[in-house]
C-alpha cells in the first residue's frame, strides 16, 4: 500500500481495500484523532453515505486501520530480519519498526488503540510479528521462558523509543534507539538473562 494520500478516485470503482489504505494514509497525514468518514468521502470522491457498502462506520473503519497497521508492521518486520542473526537483525528490527512508525503516525495510533481488543484477526497479525522476534531471541540460547521475557522487553522498548507523539527524527534519538539495543544484546550474551 502506498504510502502517501489518495485522493479523488470519481470515475473508478472504490474497493474496500482502497477506501481502507486510503483512510489510512489520510490519518498519516492529517492525525489519527482528526480522521472522520467526511474527510475520507472527501479524500476518495464520494458521499459519506456510500463508505457505508463497505464498512460500518467510523469505528469500524478505525478497526480495519488497525488491522492494515499491525500487517503491514509484520511485512517490515519479516523483510528486516532476512538473511540476519543476531544483534544485526535485532537491530534491523527495531531500525524498521522506527521507520514504519516515523512515516504512519496515523496507523501507529491505530495500532497503539487497538492492542487491547478482542480482535482475532488483530492477534493473528500481531502472532505473525512475534515469529522472527522469537527466532532471534531463541539464537542467543534462551530457554522458552527466557525468550518470552525478552521479546516483551525488546517489544516493550522499542515501542516506548518510537511512541506516536515522540520527536522521532532528532539524531539524539537514533542513538538512543541504537544504544537500546546494544544494551539489549550485552544483556543477551550475558548469560544471565532473567528466568521466570
Amino acid at each position: 500500500m502506498s504510502g502517501t494520500t489518495r485522493t479523488r478516485t470519481a470515475g473508478h470503482y472504490l474497493d474496500r481495500d482502497t477506501l481502507i489504505a486510503t483512510a489510512a494514509d489520510l490519518a498519516d497525514s492529517i492525525g489519527w484523532n482528526e480522521l472522520t468518514l467526511s474527510k475520507v468521502a472527501e479524500a476518495v470522491d464520494r458521499h459519506v453515505s456510500s463508505l457505508y457498502s463497505h464498512v460500518d462506520g467510523l469505528d469500524a473503519l478505525r478497526r480495519e486501520i488497525a488491522v492494515l497497521a499491525v500487517t503491514e508492521i509484520g511485512d517490515v518486520v519479516w523483510e528486516a530480519s532476512v538473511g540476519r542473526s543476531g544483534s544485526d537483525a535485532l537491530t534491523a528490527i527495531a531500525e524498521a519498526e522506527r521507520d514504519f512508525a516515523r512515516r504512519h503516525p496515523g496507523r501507529m495510533a491505530a495500532l497503539r488503540g487497538h492492542l487491547g481488543a478482542d480482535d482475532a484477526q488483530f492477534r493473528e497479525q500481531a502472532t505473525r510479528i512475534a515469529q522472527p522476534i522469537r527466532t532471534v531471541l531463541t539464537s542467543f540460547g534462551l530457554n522458552t521462558q527466557q525468550v518470552a521475557i525478552a521479546h516483551r522487553v525488546f517489544s516493550a522498548t522499542v515501542r516506548g523509543l518510537i511512541e506516536p507523539g515522540t520527536p522521532l527524527g532528532r539524531a539524539d534519538d537514533d542513538i538512543a534507539l541504537e544504544a537500546t539495543v546494544a544494551l539489549f544484546v550485552t544483556a543477551l550474551e550475558s548469560g544471565n538473562w532473567p528466568t521466570l
